[in-house]
């Protein structure tokens, strides 16, 4: 899979052109790398393209979670699950 370079702007570019920025980070839907003093300090994004960011982290999150119950009564219907005694911990099964 291929990325694209960021934008990137400075702290002042960001107070000096806000609203072209802001602008631009609508209309192409891809974040800005704010940078102080050379350092990356954050990012913008517009809040559709952060929406379905989230909507996708929220859904990979759910299949992992789906797939992680799905391996673990498939081990426990083969038997190889094992239960812990009162007072035992996890670790002591390792």
């Amino acid at each position: 899979m291929m990325t694209s370079v960021p934008s990137i702007a400075t702290v002042a570019d960001l107070q000096r052109g806000y609203r072209a920025l802001v602008d631009k980070i609508k209309k192409t839907g891809e974040p800005l790398v704010v940078v102080n003093n050379g350092v990356p300090d954050v990012v913008l994004m517009d809040v559709s393209s952060y929406n379905s960011q989230i909507d996708r982290v929220r859904e990979m999150e759910e299949e992992y979670l789906l797939r992680i119950k799905n391996e673990a009564l498939r081990e426990y219907r083969l038997g190889k699950t094992k239960w812990l005694k009162k007072g035992q911990k996890l670790s002591d099964l390792l």
